[in-house]
């Protein structure tokens, strides 16, 4: 073990509970930079979580649209002239809309966002939507999403033990005939399912010829590129044609371009980098007053000054290493109170622990380098 860092460790361990507050305060940097970067990537991952679950190879949308959740719509007759293209194999449309449910137990209304789309060819990440498809074709049929917040009541716990429940959207009575695990988001605190027309149905002064948006399935080796290329002149200006990618990169630039997500997350981990930098100089720079004889006794035997920087680097290394470790779990835990309070996901990425941690040994080392300037200045005749 180098001797800068066994004289650090002594300097440190020496006072137990200057080493606790020492690393209580990395902790709590720590804890707030994961957990204020952790919410930031949840709240934008949610933000286009309906754009990531489109599975197909082709999206159409109207070039007035911005983000999905507020689209505009375009005419469903554009689709049909799509269907020549020899690599094209499956065209649907998708509508979305904002409704109102119920609560069937406290009779209260919330908004509620509705998809009508084909059962059968949804071209959507909707985990088991394929086996409902018979029973969403009939009169009034929805599909709740079993993650949806508790507003609406505890319809999916009913669904476990019940077949269907009744329930009342848009003033209008609907039957759900089960849920399925999709997700809600920052735009949304629940999700019903059904058919087109039903979904019609639910918004009868919506034209129908209107949708919201085109999902387009292509051979397995079609070139999406050229195949877009092509298509888009069938549509002229009253459509436009999209991959996927470009779905899901257009609805992140809007929430980041419109929300203050990142503004405001991004703030609260740089105060909690400026938290951990000032708790930890104010330590390292008590450290090397109170024990700044000790420095001038190394200096006056004949120990550099880059040894004594090394010294309070150690330190500040020792810090980061106590401090990141307790922080990084204790955001684990506060990841979970928070998936499970909101009921949005947030998890732990290896580039962020990371990042996280490489930003904590900054912070711990720019101390070190600001509170080691006193010995530098520090002359062994004048201290003694």
């Amino acid at each position: 073990m180098p001797s800068s860092f066994f004289v650090a460790w002594c300097q440190l361990s020496h006072s137990r509970v200057k080493l606790t507050v020492a690393a209580a305060g990395v902790v709590v940097a720590v804890m707030l930079m994961l957990v204020q970067l952790g919410i930031r990537q949840g709240a934008m991952d949610n933000s286009v979580a309906v754009a990531r679950r489109v599975t197909a190879d082709l999206v159409v949308v109207s070039p007035r649209t911005k983000t999905i959740f507020a689209s505009a719509q375009f005419p469903r007759r554009l689709l049909y002239r799509l269907g020549s293209h020899p690599d094209v194999t499956v065209i649907s449309e998708m509508y979305m809309g904002q409704g109102r449910l119920r609560n069937p137990w406290n009779k209260l209304e919330f908004p509620v966002s509705l998809y009508g789309l084909d059962p059968g060819s949804a071209m959507m990440n909707l985990p088991g939507i394929e086996k409902y498809e018979s029973q969403l074709n009939d009169i009034d049929r929805v599909l709740y999403d079993g993650l949806s917040r508790k507003n609406y009541g505890p319809i999916r716990q009913y669904l476990e033990t019940h077949e269907t429940l009744d329930v009342e959207v848009n003033f209008r009575k609907v039957r759900i005939v089960d849920s399925i695990e999709v997700g809600i988001s920052i735009n949304t605190d629940g999700n019903l399912f059904t058919s087109s027309a039903n979904f019609l149905r639910l918004f009868p002064d919506r034209n129908p010829g209107a949708v919201d948006l085109g999902l387009i399935r292509l051979k397995p080796d079609a070139d999406l590129v050229a195949v877009k290329k092509v298509l888009q002149p069938y549509l002229g200006k009253e459509a436009k044609v999209i991959t996927r990618q470009e779905l899901i990169d257009a609805e992140t630039v809007f929430i980041r371009e419109n929300a203050p997500i990142d503004f405001i997350f991004g703030m609260g981990a740089a105060i909690g980098f400026f938290i951990g930098f000032v708790v930890v100089y104010q330590i390292l720079y008590t450290e090397v007053t109170n024990h700044l004889p000790q420095y001038a006794t190394l200096k006056a035997m004949g120990f550099s000054d880059r040894y004594l920087l090394f010294v309070v680097l150690n330190q500040s290394i020792i810090l980061a290493m106590l401090g990141y470790f307790p922080g990084f779990v204790l955001a684990l835990g506060l990841y979970r109170i928070a998936t499970k309070a909101i009921q949005m996901q947030f998890s732990m990425t290896v580039e962020r622990a990371v990042f996280v941690f490489l930003l904590t040994v900054i912070m711990c080392g720019f101390s070190a380098m600001i509170a080691i300037r006193k010995v530098r200045t520090a002359d062994p005749a004048d201290v003694f």
